[in-house]
């Protein structure tokens, strides 16, 4: 596959996870990941059952949550990007009650692409900035 294919997939997966923040439909996702696909998410299993437990999550925090994609670099395999979420907490979120704050994080992915499928999901967030925002720590400086 080509890189411009490899950034298609991950488009397609970041529509999918939209879809799946507004309805908590899953279809999209789950047809774009191979069923061993590894994910890096500390705290949850490295599975795509794993990373579907997260969505929830999320979805009930954040019900308001909008993704938006920044610019995709995709080499062989690989498709590097940017994200930026917002969303208003209004849900219990890891043990956070609703604040009812707006907050805005980035997250940066690295995804794998093999046959079509994602077979790695790489991201680091800004969860230090969340919990900033949130109030939950103090805001450095």
């Amino acid at each position: 596959m080509s890189t411009d294919d490899n950034k298609e997939i991950v488009r397609r997966f970041q529509a999918g996870m939209a879809e799946n923040f507004r309805t908590g439909n899953l279809d999209t996702v789950r047809a774009i990941l191979d069923p061993d696909c590894a994910f890096d998410m500390p705290g949850w299993p490295s599975t795509v059952e794993g990373m579907l437990q997260v969505l929830p999550v999320f979805h009930t925090a954040f019900p308001d949550l909008q993704v938006t994609l920044g610019a995709l670099i995709a080499e062989d395999d690989k498709v590097a990007y940017r994200l930026t979420w917002t969303g208003t907490h209004t849900g219990e979120f890891m043990g956070i009650a609703p604040t009812g704050k707006r907050v805005t994080v980035t997250v940066t992915h690295i995804d794998q692409i093999a046959n079509g499928k994602m077979v790695r999901h790489d991201g680091d967030s800004d969860q230090l900035g969340m919990l900033e925002q949130l109030g939950v720590i103090p805001a450095m400086g």
